[in-house]
């Protein structure tokens, strides 16, 4: 799998461009936007489409550890409210259970 030269994506080589320039030099581009981008002349780096598209690996880990944080944080808050349901449900229920005691 080819790696684009503009936008550094992987790519299927069936899908993409490949060019050979005069000096030898090969150039893969996996869409008509990346080679036109290249073109004109456009730096990857300034390019907001890309910039938004790559992202390092520790940015990627830090997603992943506060998108984790946050799942165990609901799982807390959910099981906090199922006990305090639970709690209420069985205190409604002796409360219930007292007032049919003393109607009798």
């Amino acid at each position: 799998m080819p790696r684009c030269s503009f936008c550094d994506k992987m790519y299927d080589l069936d899908k993409g461009m490949t060019f050979v320039l005069n000096s030898g030099k090969t150039l893969h581009f996996c869409s008509s936007k990346c080679k036109k981008n290249y073109d004109l002349g456009r730096k990857p780096e300034k390019v907001n489409w890309i910039r938004k598209e790559k992202k390092t690996k520790k940015e990627e880990r830090e997603e992943l550890l506060v998108e984790a944080k946050q799942e165990a944080e609901e799982d807390k808050i959910s099981k906090e409210i199922e006990k305090k349901a639970e709690k209420q449900a069985s205190e409604s229920k002796a409360s219930d259970e007292k007032k049919e005691d003393k109607k009798e």
